[in-house]
């Protein structure tokens, strides 16, 4: 699913269906512009065949021209002119943005590289608050320390899951949770922030079951490695438990009965800081124990 069908309702507003972004923010015309020549700088030539059994029907085209013409099918209208910069860039964010993912769809495996690393290092140099992970668009908090923590945290799944698929469900779920605090659902938020911890614990000790108790105590009795001075019952307590006794008793995971289940935005955003925090500890940890000190 596209950028703007992920997020349409945090885009689509008013009577006449005027077109708002309540999830990109808005930026200055110029600066779009420049996000567009960077995204025309990967324009990969394509060749299609849209009838298979006519060797003669031949279209030659372009990662970004086909990015185009494919968001205006898929949303149902000519919004965007092929290969018109400045129409693209005339657009809110979450247009631009599912050109971008659609476009990182049609290019090659290097190409998919260096178009990623190039649009990071300018989301990187203008301050946006975005990442494009696997082709998808993450939005990361604004305050840098939150940014730098949770971008580690999944590119370092994203690395890892290529090596051991195992880390799949964990890449997956943390996504997820950034992406439903973002839509304002911070119970699943919550639940998915949980979900992605367990995840990693489990590639990690190479078990399929065990709840956050379960695994925690098999790290602490097998793994943890702690200085002398700190106890490795204390740490898994105080430490390694805290995300999980969020989850257990937010409603967010067992549901709270009876009771009205009100999460707090900066409940949701700890949760989410400590699940990347927690799961880029595990993961140096497991790394350095495999002899990868990168």
């Amino acid at each position: 699913m596209i950028f703007a069908k992920r997020y349409e309702e945090l885009i689509f507003h008013g009577e006449k269906h005027e077109i708002r972004d309540d999830i990109c923010g808005d930026i200055d015309y110029n600066l779009r512009v420049r996000l567009v020549n960077t995204m025309v700088m990967f324009c990969e030539p394509m060749i299609l065949r849209p009838n298979r059994y006519d060797s003669n029907d031949i279209l030659e085209t372009n990662a970004f021209e086909y990015a185009c013409s494919r968001f205006n099918e898929i949303m149902g209208k000519p919004y965007l002119l092929i290969n018109n910069i400045y129409i693209l860039a005339g657009y809110c964010l979450s247009f631009i943005f599912s050109v971008v993912e659609l476009q990182y769809e049609n290019l090659s495996d290097k190409e998919k590289i260096a178009y990623s690393d190039t649009l990071n290092n300018f989301f990187c140099e203008y301050d946006f608050q975005w990442r494009i992970l696997d082709g998808k668009l993450i939005k990361i908090d604004a305050q840098q320390f939150e940014c730098d923590l949770k971008a580690k945290a999944v590119e370092m799944m994203k690395e890892l899951k290529y090596a051991e698929p195992k880390f799949q469900s964990a890449y997956t779920e943390l996504t997820t949770a950034i992406e439903a605090f973002e839509k304002g659902d911070y119970q699943s938020a919550i639940n998915n922030a949980g979900k992605s911890y367990e995840s990693v614990l489990k590639v990690i000790l190479g078990v399929d079951n065990g709840n956050a108790n379960e695994l925690t105590q098999k790290y602490k009795n097998t793994l943890l490695c702690v200085p002398a001075t700190m106890p490795k019952g204390g740490f898994e307590s105080q430490v390694m438990k805290a995300l999980p006794f969020i989850r257990n008793n937010s409603g967010a995971d067992h549901g709270a009965g009876a009771k009205e289940v009100v999460i707090s935005k900066p409940m949701a955003k700890l949760t989410i800081n400590l699940a990347a925090a927690l799961n880029t500890y595990l993961i140096e940890e497991y790394a350095a124990s495999k002899g990868d000190t990168n």
